[in-house]
């Protein structure tokens, strides 16, 4: 038998805590989406996981680190989207780096002697990204949010858009829900299937099977859905 919890530890992000009855050692690993995993004696107090994720957190760090060398590099012939923009990276005869956001492009303007795979570059983009993610996620999810709770009469609290690096949203004991703006670069579908998971969660406070019966009534293909969005890392794109 499993028992799972979900916590934040500075400075690693999400942890997920896995009380597993067949375990008699804290045993971690670092999934391929870059949150680590504990599992751990059944009776083992949460403190002492916390402690022993702290000690590995130089460990858990350098692996997060290595699985984000998969970042896109953004050039000129990049097909990057956001849900109302697409990325268009140019050459310009220009002393600067800048950008340009309007009639649904974010265009980037690099001059012609800097190479546009500098670091500096590249996190020049991808700043420009997350701030356009941010405003299209203020004005798109809470209102999206409220029409699939409306929808399946689920009541939530309030709604706060976050940029964060472990999670695509949460819902608290109090019923608020958390979204994150990188939500702006899934699929319709997952960006749904993220809402109506954290509505769910509105009523059914864990993954338990009542949790999943639910989801599945009001997203079919729960489960294929949440196998997919694993295809995708929160802060790494």
């Amino acid at each position: 038998m499993k028992a799972e919890k979900v916590i934040d530890v500075e400075p690693v992000g999400q942890v997920t805590l896995v009380r597993n009855e067949r375990s008699r050692y804290f045993r971690l690993r670092v999934k391929p989406n870059g949150l680590a995993h504990v599992s751990m004696p059944v009776l083992a107090s949460e403190s002492k996981a916390i402690d022993f994720v702290r000690s590995k957190s130089t460990w858990i760090q350098e692996q997060q680190q290595k699985l984000k060398t998969g970042l896109t590099v953004f050039e000129q012939d990049s097909s990057f989207r956001t849900k109302f923009h697409q990325l268009k990276v140019v050459k310009v005869r220009q002393s600067k780096v800048s950008n340009s956001i309007g009639n649904g492009i974010i265009q980037i303007n690099i001059p012609e002697h800097i190479n546009h795979e500098h670091p500096p570059i590249q996190q020049f983009i991808r700043r420009t990204l997350v701030e356009v993610m941010r405003y299209e996620a203020k004005a798109y999810l809470p209102n999206r949010l409220q029409e699939l709770a409306d929808k399946h009469q689920f009541q939530f609290e309030k709604v706060f858009i976050k940029h964060v690096k472990s999670r695509w949203g949460s819902c608290s004991y109090t019923n608020n829900i958390n979204l994150n703006v990188h939500l702006m670069r899934l699929p319709d579908r997952l960006t749904d299937y993220v809402l109506l998971h954290e509505l769910a969660h509105t009523r059914e406070k864990n993954h338990s099977t009542s949790f999943w019966s639910l989801l599945e009534s009001v997203c079919p293909n729960s489960k294929q859905l949440d196998k997919e969005l694993k295809n995708y890392q929160v802060d790494v794109f």
